[in-house]
């Protein structure tokens, strides 16, 4: 009777609490979609380093990009009672109130990259918009008119926002052509095999290709040498991300390039500061900008 009484309102069981009552709580947890992609392992690395100098300890959480497992997730982390949190939704995630939660177990909560209108929390985003309008803009003026935007499920700021950036710089220069693919269900090489299709099937074809996936591109490169399309005589290729292998491909691919570690570091102080009580209740949305490091496939 009690825990069915619990469930119906929400309620649960705080071990740690229960355990250790007024014992100070020193554990993080980061929330990541997938900590194989570059960028949030990135992350996840710079604010372990910072946390271990802060004397925190770090838990690490991927939702697999499932809406599911990151309400399991807050779940447990409400049951551990872990003294703040970082976090950045899943695709699935059509909105962030599942995340209110953490409010009623007073967990700091701080999000970034994707991010969620729905929750009043301090968050840490890019200029989405701009830095694709930056990115088209040089794309035509290397002479490209055909440019094709993959991007993922625009219910998410972050690709809601570059593809908003998109279509603003086709009107502004006037294209004729305009093509986003979206990938809703994670970025992988086989998707940007299936992307070469849906691109290169049509009468028109892109001669310029943004990606706001370096995973997806690898896939795309690996269609285009085998259909004898070459980069970037044929085609231009560029992507968000930037790792070793976007400078050691032939030819080297144009990043659009996140600052991982000024986010990383201004997410951690925004939480840092919650935790330690020098906050008030108010919000922050901090916008740190993206550059383009152009190289040869462009």
């Amino acid at each position: 009777m009690i825990s069915a009484y619990a469930d119906e309102h929400g309620y649960q069981t705080n071990m740690i609490a229960l355990e250790l009552r007024g014992e100070k709580r020193n554990t993080i947890a980061i929330i990541v979609p997938n900590i194989n992609h570059q960028f949030f392992s990135n992350i996840v690395s710079y604010i372990t380093n910072q946390a271990s100098d802060s004397g925190f300890v770090v838990s690490i959480f991927q939702s697999n990009e499932t809406y599911q497992q990151e309400k399991n997730i807050i779940d447990t982390i409400i049951q551990f009672n872990f003294a703040g949190v970082i976090a950045s939704l899943s695709m699935e995630s059509v909105d962030g109130l599942h995340f209110n939660k953490f409010k009623k177990h007073n967990i700091p909560l701080v999000m970034f990259d994707r991010v969620s209108d729905d929750i009043n929390v301090s968050k840490v985003v890019i200029n989405n918009a701009e830095v694709l309008q930056d990115a088209v803009e040089l794309l035509v003026n290397k002479g490209y008119n055909r440019i094709a935007h993959i991007s993922g499920p625009p219910h998410l700021n972050v690709f809601g926002e570059r593809q908003r950036g998109y279509k603003l710089a086709v009107k502004q220069f006037k294209l004729d052509y305009e093509k986003i693919i979206t990938v809703n269900k994670g970025f992988s090489m086989e998707d940007g095999k299936v992307i070469y299709d849906k691109l290169f099937s049509d009468t028109i074809t892109p001669n310029a290709i943004i990606s706001d996936s370096s995973v997806l591109i690898y896939g795309l490169i690996e269609e285009l040498r085998k259909k004898k399309i070459k980069i970037p005589s044929d085609v231009a290729l560029m992507a968000f991300g930037e790792n070793s292998i976007m400078e050691i491909i032939e030819p080297a691919i144009t990043s659009i390039v996140q600052p991982d570690g000024e986010i990383a570091t201004t997410a951690y102080n925004l939480l840092l500061k919650k935790i330690k009580g020098k906050s008030d209740n108010r919000t922050e949305t901090i916008m740190l900008s993206a550059t383009i490091k152009v190289r040869e496939s462009i």
